[in-house]
Parts: structure tokens; C-alpha cells; sequence
């Protein structure tokens, strides 16, 4: 005999919210912040029995494959990165080579460089979540970066 189970699914970032009954309910997503109430969120009621896939449920092979393939290409890659939105890791999409045309910098200002020239390459992340998009410099223009600002205070000091 199973039990009947209630459980509320964020619309955000499709996290699981479970709650204290003592407590109550969740108010917001303790995972992504988005409130949660009846215009915002779904209520799904468990029963514990698996359900058997039938022909119009494509969509849910396919979104097993796309988990599948995401799962796979996180054990893959070595730089990881946190979603800032929904907090999942995010996937290494590629790199972003930007040259002079395409980024202008702050300019200099008395004492103080210009921060980032170009060329410099971007590592591109998105999560396979909410499909939010972030960006990290390149381990090689990180640390010529740091080289750079650490000859300039050097020169400043010396």
C-alpha cells in the first residue's frame, strides 16, 4: 500500500521543494529564490506507482536522453561552474576568442590601467537547467592578467 505524497516542483529551476510540516510550506525556493504560490507553482501528487511510457510520451524519452547527455558531458569536462540563477552546474559549451573591434575596455585612469585588453579568449558555460549563460576568462588570460597587474605594481612600487 502506498502512501499518498504531496510535492511542489519550482517552476524555475524544476528543484523539488520538500518542507517541514511542522513548519509549513515553502514560501520561495530555497534553490533559486523564485516565490512559490498557486499563480507560480505546480503541485504534483505522488502515489508512489511507476508509470509505464506510452506512445505520446516522446517528449519524456527525449528529455531522459537530453539528462543523459548532460550527465555525460559534466563527468567530461574538468572546469565546472555554478549557475548564479538556479545554482546547477553548468556545462563547458566552448570558447569565445574576442578581439580588438569587439570589446572595448575601461579606459586608463590616473594611477590606475586599463583591467582586460584584448585579445583574450572566454570559456562560454550553460546550464542545462534554466539555460542561463556565463562567461570566465580563459585559464591562460587569467594568469596573464595577474602577470600583467603584478609588473605594474611593481613598477609603480620600484
Amino acid at each position: 500500500m502506498s502512501e499518498d505524497k504531496s510535492a511542489t516542483v519550482c517552476p524555475w529551476c524544476q528543484t523539488e521543494i520538500v518542507w517541514d510540516e511542522e513548519v509549513g510550506p515553502e514560501e520561495t525556493c530555497p534553490h533559486c529564490f523564485n516565490e512559490l504560490n498557486d499563480y507560480r507553482s505546480l503541485h504534483v501528487h505522488l502515489d508512489g506507482d511507476d508509470l509505464e511510457l506510452t506512445d505520446d510520451d516522446d517528449d519524456l524519452t527525449e528529455l531522459n536522453g537530453y539528462e543523459a547527455a548532460v550527465k555525460k558531458r559534466l563527468e567530461q569536462q574538468e572546469d565546472g561552474m555554478e549557475c548564479v540563477r538556479c545554482q546547477d552546474e553548468m556545462v563547458l559549451a566552448g570558447a569565445m576568442k574576442v578581439e580588438e573591434g569587439q570589446f572595448v575596455p575601461v579606459p586608463s585612469s590616473g594611477s590606475a590601467p586599463g583591467f582586460l585588453k584584448p585579445p583574450f579568449r572566454m570559456n562560454m558555460f550553460v546550464c542545462p537547467s534554466c539555460f542561463q549563460v556565463s562567461y570566465s576568462l580563459s585559464d591562460e588570460d587569467r594568469v596573464r592578467l595577474v602577470n600583467q597587474w603584478s609588473n605594474l605594481n611593481q613598477d609603480h612600487d620600484g
